[in-house]
C-alpha cells in the first residue's frame, strides 16, 4: 500500500458505507450487497492499520498541507439508516475512530422512505413498479400506478416505517453528536442531482444544511452528494461556497482529484464481495492506469 501511494501521490482517502448489518434488510437487498459486522470490523481494523484516521474538523489542516505525506482517512455514511446508531457508532467508539454520518432529512424519524429504498421493498410484489420507482420520484408515478395497487404500496410503505424503522430518529442523531460524530447534509430528498435544475440542486443542499442546523446545532457544514456528482456545473460549486455556505462537499467517484479543492472524492466499499484491501488496491491501480491519460482530475463546465 505504500508503494501504491506513493506512486499515484494520494495519501488522503474517505471511505463510506451506507449500512452494517447482520440482518436481512428488505429495503436494500435488491440494490446492492452489503456487509456484515464480522466484514466491516476487518475492513475497519484494516483501514486503521494502514491510514491515521482524522475528524472532519481537521480538513482545514488537509488543506493546509498539515498532513502532507501522511496516509490518513475520513470515514463516512450516508443516508442516516438506524444501524449507524445500534452498529456502526458503538464499533467505532470502542476503536476510537471518528467519523461523519450524512443524512437526508425528509427521511430523519422515519417520515418517509427514499425512492429506491421502495423499489426494493415492493420487487417481490410487483416488479414493474418496482422497476419504475429505480429510476424516478413519486410524483413522477402517481399516474401510471393504478390506484388500488398504489393503496396497496403505501400501505406497505407505511408498515415497514412503523414496525421496521430504518432511519436513526432525532434523539438517536443527537446521541451521535455527543458521543463526538459529525453529521452533514445528504440533501433532502435523496435525488438525482443531474435531473435537478441548478435551482432546485442548491435547494435541495442548502435547506438541509439548515434543518440540520435549526435541529442539531452543527457549526461545520458538510455536504455529500446522493448518488453521484457527475454532471454537476463549476456554477453550483460556486455557489454553495460562496460566503461559507458549504464548508466541504463529497462525491463518491473514488480516488480521484476534484477542479475544487473544497470538494472531496470518497470510495465506495459496498456493492461487491471484497475487502478493505482489496478495494483500495483496485482503486489505487485504477488511477495508476489513468495518469497517463490525465483522467484522474474531475473538471466542470
Amino acid at each position: 500500500m505504500d508503494t501504491l501511494c506513493a506512486l499515484t501521490g494520494q495519501h488522503f482517502i474517505i471511505p463510506f458505507y451506507h449500512i452494517v448489518s447482520d440482518e436481512d434488510c428488505p429495503h436494500i437487498r435488491n440494490l446492492y450487497r452489503y456487509k456484515n459486522t464480522t466484514e466491516f470490523i476487518r475492513d475497519i481494523d484494516y483501514l486503521a492499520t494502514h491510514y491515521h484516521s482524522i475528524g472532519a474538523s481537521d480538513l482545514n489542516d488537509v488543506l493546509a498541507g498539515k498532513y502532507a505525506g501522511k496516509k490518513i482517512m475520513l470515514l463516512t455514511f450516508d443516508d442516516g439508516l438506524r444501524q449507524m446508531y445500534d452498529i456502526v457508532a458503538p464499533i467505532l467508539l470502542k476503536k476510537g475512530i471518528p467519523a461523519v454520518f450524512f443524512l437526508n432529512t425528509d427521511f430523519i424519524d422515519n417520515k418517509g422512505l427514499m425512492f429506491r429504498y421502495k423499489a426494493s421493498l415492493i420487487k417481490d410484489m410487483d416488479k414493474d413498479t418496482s422497476a419504475m420507482f429505480m429510476a424516478r420520484n413519486d410524483a413522477e408515478l402517481q399516474e401510471e400506478i393504478r390506484p388500488s395497487l398504489a393503496m396497496e404500496i403505501q400501505n406497505e410503505i407505511n408498515t415497514f416505517l412503523s414496525d421496521y424503522k430504518p432511519y436513526m430518529t432525532i434523539d438517536q442523531v443527537k446521541g451521535l453528536t455527543k458521543q463526538g460524530f459529525a453529521i452533514g447534509a445528504h440533501s433532502c430528498s435523496h435525488p438525482y442531482y443531474s435531473d435537478l435544475s441548478l435551482g432546485n440542486q442548491l435547494s435541495e443542499t442548502l435547506e438541509c444544511i439548515d434543518i440540520l442546523k435549526t435541529d442539531f446545532g452543527i457549526a461545520q457544514k458538510l455536504f455529500a452528494f446522493p448518488f453521484t456528482d457527475d454532471g454537476v456545473s463549476k456554477d453550483f460549486f460556486d455557489k454553495i461556497f460562496e460566503g461559507g455556505k458549504v464548508d466541504f462537499s463529497f462525491g463518491g467517484a473514488g480516488i480521484k482529484e476534484d477542479m475544487h479543492p473544497r470538494q472531496f472524492q470518497r470510495m465506495p466499499m459496498e456493492g461487491w464481495d471484497a475487502s478493505a484491501e482489496q478495494i483500495l488496491k483496485s482503486e489505487y491501480l485504477y488511477y495508476v492506469l489513468r495518469m497517463p491519460f490525465a483522467k484522474n482530475r474531475i473538471k466542470r463546465g
